[in-house]
């Protein structure tokens, strides 16, 4: 039992850092545009503690604080950045949100995930640099494996996996769990032309899909240059570029996994929708895993899963479901079109009951979490 605390606690503060970083880029596009933040609080339900801040409102609404309180509170699932005029018209103040332009409010919804998209690319470059990244080019194939019968050289570089791109390990691996073992399109650059080959998957002893090659690797900076032809010491322009490519991955796996669901096609194990129960449980199962190894290993897969959840954050809240950011986006498109705002009460009508349907999923995720835990 208390093995698992030391992981539970590293998933909570996981967790705090990422609804950090998302309130952070609401806070501070309401400070650029000139709007009033009435509270910046960690955590959800009631306070621990809080402080005054300095910024004093420039007009003071009594009932309320005219200075931005800080609060950290009890249960450490959530955080909101309140604003003067998110939810309620306030006529004549300037420092409203809702008397700014469209495109100030439009900046103020995306910052929480465009602040949770630049952590996860801060993180994923920090990486790269550290521990390097492996390079989807045709080091060496093994003879007999379904990369060498389809025609597969060294010196290819893969670029498609059924006319998705890969530029990496991750997405080439995610493709294999994807199609379960049917036969891939695979296009390749050879000396400069493009090859299209046709590869059907085995199945390698722990289970997962392999076409039988090895890839060149990029050696990062805690590594030790490795003698052979197969690797390269890690580059800056290398590293932002696997990082770009790595915010790109997480951002479109979700929906590649979707379209299978919805499409009825076979999903890869552990595939699914998780809530932060579930997660909890991976990082548990992980941390175990690498925690025999070292700290420094235990430290950079736990640095990995932070930029994973940043992008996962940050894509969840521009879906256009009520009550998320994605769907006050949409509600302003609508504005822009009609150039005139939605009645205030209609679309916080809109965005209370997708809250409640919210609420309503989250339980049911965290009830399916907690029954595949016990199993």
């Amino acid at each position: 039992m208390l093995g698992n605390l030391v992981p539970i606690l590293i998933f909570i503060i996981i967790l705090g850092l990422v609804i950090f970083i998302h309130e952070l880029g609401h806070f501070l596009m309401a400070r650029r545009a000139g709007v009033f933040v009435k509270e910046f609080a960690m955590g959800m339900g009631p306070k621990l503690f809080s402080f005054r801040g300095r910024k004093q409102a420039l007009n003071a609404i009594p009932g309320e604080d005219d200075v931005t309180v800080f609060s950290l509170r009890a249960l450490p699932i959530g955080g909101f950045c309140a604003v003067r005029g998110e939810e309620e018209g306030v006529e004549g103040d300037q420092e409203a949100l809702n008397n700014k332009t469209i495109l100030q409010r439009g900046l103020f919804m995306l910052g929480g995930s465009l602040f949770n998209f630049i952590m996860a690319f801060v993180v994923f470059f920090v990486l790269a640099l550290l521990v390097g990244y492996t390079i989807p080019r045709v080091y060496m194939v093994a003879e007999g494996s379904p990369a060498y019968e389809s025609g597969l050289m060294v010196g290819d570089r893969i670029t498609h996996f059924n006319g998705t791109g890969v530029r990496l390990w991750s997405n080439l691996q995610l493709t294999l769990d994807m199609y379960g073992g049917q036969p891939i399109d695979v296009r390749v650059i050879r000396d400069g032309q493009r090859v299209n080959l046709n590869i059907t998957p085995a199945v390698a002893t722990d289970g997962r899909y392999v076409i039988g090659f090895v890839p060149h690797r990029a050696v990062g900076l805690l590594d030790e240059m490795r003698d052979g032809d197969r690797f390269e010491r890690v580059g800056v322009w290398g590293s932002l570029v696997n990082s770009a490519d790595n915010v790109m991955f997480n951002v479109s796996a979700p929906f590649r996994l979707l379209s299978r669901f919805v499409t009825r096609q076979p999903v890869p194990e552990g595939g699914g929708v998780m809530g932060p129960i579930g997660m909890a449980g991976v990082v548990t199962d992980i941390y175990q895993e690498v925690s025999a190894e070292s700290m420094m290993d235990t430290f950079l897969v736990m640095l990995s899963l932070l930029g994973v959840i940043n992008v996962a954050l940050g894509v969840m809240n521009l879906l256009p479901i009520p009550a998320l950011d994605g769907s006050k986006l949409v509600f302003l498109m609508i504005e822009a079109v009609r150039r005139k705002p939605v009645p205030q009460e209609k679309e916080n009508l809109v965005h209370f009951v997708g809250m409640v349907l919210l609420i309503a999923l989250g339980i049911f995720i965290a009830y399916r979490d907690i029954a595949n835990l016990l199993q």
